[in-house]
């Protein structure tokens, strides 16, 4: 009996490439789509990560006792800039400063704060773990007691110092994080990794409207994939 030696012939071996070229063409760019977009990922990160040390400050009594009734010195919040005990991070300070302690405190709820490490605890500009670059400017708590307390601004950078270092409307936020080209972010529609929060003396803590992608990308949606300036919401 004759065996027969069964192939593919070149024709047939042309075409199945053909096939699975057309395949890739089609399969890879939504595989790509439906791939994290990881700056939103580190943004939501980033944003709970500061709603939680928040949280933690005006909730911990022995650095931010209630003080909204009190008629020696009446604090709403984190315009408490006093030293107190238990307060671990400012427990022997004896002045009024609520910017300095807050700076202390909140690096302490970050897991930055080292004892006696004065140098490395007042510094503005810090990065955490995680990559991320952080800076803490525009203090303005008013110590008066009343209204909101005044605020405190800090700026983050969800992937550090690789690029593009852009935020919101054309912003590169340079003067906070110290690096930056506000010319280079001009035109940008899409792909940011810098955004600034807002942090009011009573807690409330609010992305600026200029950093569209940070505000849409904290939202609770069903679209993390995308660097688009919108997601589709629950």
């Amino acid at each position: 009996m004759k065996r027969l030696n069964k192939a593919f012939t070149l024709t047939e071996l042309l075409v199945a490439l053909g096939v699975i070229a057309i395949l890739c063409a089609v399969l890879l760019p939504v595989i790509f789509n439906l791939m994290p977009n990881q700056n939103i990922i580190m943004a939501k990160r980033a944003y709970y990560t500061i709603q939680t040390a928040i949280s933690e400050m005006l909730n911990d009594e022995a650095c931010y006792p209630d003080r909204t009734s009190s008629v020696d010195r009446p604090r709403v919040g984190l315009d408490d800039g006093i030293g107190y005990v238990g307060c671990g991070p400012w427990k022997s300070v004896t002045s009024d400063n609520s910017q300095t302690k807050f700076l202390y405190v909140f690096k302490d709820k970050l897991g930055l704060y080292t004892e006696g490490a004065t140098t490395e605890n007042n510094k503005t500009k810090f990065s955490t773990p995680d990559g991320m670059d952080w800076a803490i400017t525009d203090f303005a708590f008013t110590n008066t007691g009343t209204g909101t307390g005044g605020s405190v601004q800090i700026t983050v950078d969800v992937n550090g110092k690789d690029a593009p270092n852009c935020a919101g409307d054309g912003y590169s936020y340079a003067t906070q994080l110290g690096t930056g080209n506000d010319s280079a972010c001009s035109g940008r529609t899409s792909g940011y990794d810098r955004f600034r929060v807002k942090i009011l003396g009573n807690g409330q803590v609010i992305i600026r409207a200029e950093d569209k992608w940070a505000v849409n990308a904290v939202k609770v949606n069903r679209n993390i994939t995308s660097d688009k300036n919108s997601n589709d919401e629950d």
